[in-house]
């Protein structure tokens, strides 16, 4: 073999296998792509997540000071209910002695 048959030869395989490394570097680039895009896919979501977590914190900071401000007036709601019960009860038990008194005093 002459010298520029080897020369010839060895480029001839160099470029074989640079045109292996390129295919494998093209294969490599295109899964980044879709691994980018599908990244960007879920970042998209996650912000959606953390901004529907940070509304409904809001909102549930929002109960519990409502809550904590039906707390503080049940001690009167409490009150104010049993006088309602006890006067219903008062009542009830005055309107039941009246029919009473007035079935066992008519004339047979």
């Amino acid at each position: 073999m002459t010298e520029v048959a080897k020369v010839h030869a060895v480029l001839d395989s160099r470029v074989t296998n640079l045109e292996k490394v390129v295919d494998r570097v093209s294969a490599a680039v295109e899964s980044i792509d879709e691994s980018l895009k599908t990244l960007t896919r879920l970042d998209v979501k996650h912000e959606e997540t953390r901004s529907g977590l940070s509304r409904a914190f809001v909102s549930l900071e929002d109960h519990e000071m409502r809550m904590r401000a039906i707390e503080a007036e049940m001690p009167t709601m409490k009150l104010g209910n049993r006088w309602v019960f006890a006067g219903a009860a008062g009542i009830i038990g005055i309107v039941g002695l009246a029919v009473l008194y007035l079935v066992i005093t008519l004339p047979k």
